[in-house]
């Protein structure tokens, strides 16, 4: 097994008063950005991510350990 670093954001760390549970971990920024906006779409209606949210998205990020296979 080898462990990785993954980028991390929880809706909730950007929006702790109006954001819900999702949870999302990607290899890379970009990836993780992308994961972002469809969920932004789906399940808060947001065409997409305005710049000053963009910011607090990845203010918000996290770099974290992954074992994987």
């Amino acid at each position: 097994m080898v462990t990785k670093q993954y980028k991390q954001l929880g809706c909730l760390d950007v929006q702790p008063a109006g954001g819900c549970g999702f949870q999302v971990r990607a290899e890379t920024e970009a990836e993780l950005m992308q994961l972002v906006a469809t969920h932004a779409k789906q399940c808060h209606q947001l065409e997409s991510v305005p710049p000053e949210m963009a910011a607090m998205v990845k203010a918000a990020i996290k770099t974290v350990p992954v074992t994987v296979s």
